[in-house]
């Protein structure tokens, strides 16, 4: 049986990477070649994610995050129907929302181990203190600290037809320069983030409040020497414009939605984390 598709799933809740994720994969996979999974063990999928966490863990301690240049975004991943490991079906019930993958930044370590394993996988507090080897009663402790940090999670989900259709609203407002009726589908609280990683332009820090926002949007698109193009997606239970200049994805933007207003626009503009998503949504679409 191969747990790919699982431990993809933990490495993304856990580090917000698509590289970092498949690098995971094969790790894990080389862990269990050269110590097979024992037969004694009755519950393997529990042992595999007890596993993966760990080592995200570890892998997370090393990590320098401080180096990244500009606001950092989650990398885009396509979800639903097909996902990126060999092209098949992703377990996105194991999958935590868009958002709170670039809130979850904000915990530490052993508090996002715990998130995860409680949110994302059902882990009871006994089963996430023998994984992670920390008492019952921190982990409930720790859980507790998590859920008041993402506490100010904007996105509500909603059906695919309906975010899809906000989505497009949004983009042919935008696109008709129409301010006042952009704003409309504003709440109060909107913000907008960019990555662009240093290695492309971005909005050097967050802009918020609906004017703000509404201009900024229009006059980004009234560039008359470019033409872009648009196709609406999901991604991670989100709504999301992929835009295009002369047929290459040059933007991502994830779109968090409270009561069918726009709360949040989260803007991945950095070439390195378009790469893989350019590759599997082609095979998506195509």
């Amino acid at each position: 049986m191969s747990f790919d598709k699982l431990i993809f799933s933990i490495a993304y809740d856990m580090t917000g990477d698509y590289e970092t994720s498949k690098d995971v994969v094969q790790d894990i996979n080389l862990k269990f070649l050269e110590s097979p999974i024992a037969e004694i063990v009755a519950d393997k999928r529990n042992y595999v994610i007890r596993t993966t966490i760990n080592h995200c863990l570890n892998l997370k301690k090393r990590e320098q995050r401080l180096a990244y240049t500009g606001s950092w975004l989650p990398e885009p991943i396509v979800s639903g129907r097909e996902q990126t490991i060999h092209h098949s079906k992703f377990e996105e019930h194991n999958s935590l929302c868009y958002e709170l993958i670039f809130l979850l930044e904000q915990l530490s370590l052993t508090e996002r181990a715990v998130f995860v394993l409680r949110e994302a996988f059902d882990f009871d507090h006994k089963e996430i203190a023998e994984a992670i080897n920390i008492s019952s009663a921190n982990s409930r402790q720790l859980f507790k600290r998590a859920k008041e940090k993402v506490a100010n999670l904007k996105h509500n989900s909603i059906s695919d037809a309906t975010s899809i259709a906000v989505a497009k609203k949004f983009v042919s407002l935008i696109s008709n320069g129409e301010i006042e009726e952009l704003i409309a589908i504003f709440n109060d609280n909107i913000s907008i983030i960019g990555d662009g990683g240093g290695k492309a332009p971005a909005i050097a820090k967050p802009i918020f409040g609906k004017q703000a926002v509404a201009q900024f949007m229009v006059k980004l698109f009234s560039n008359k020497n470019y033409s872009p193009t648009f196709s609406f997606t999901e991604i991670l239970s989100q709504p999301a414009i992929v835009i295009y200049i002369n047929g290459e994805i040059i933007c991502v933007q994830v779109l968090s939605l409270q009561e069918n207003k726009i709360s949040q626009v989260f803007a991945v503009i950095n070439p390195d984390k378009l790469t893989h998503f350019d590759n599997d949504f082609k095979f998506v679409v195509t």
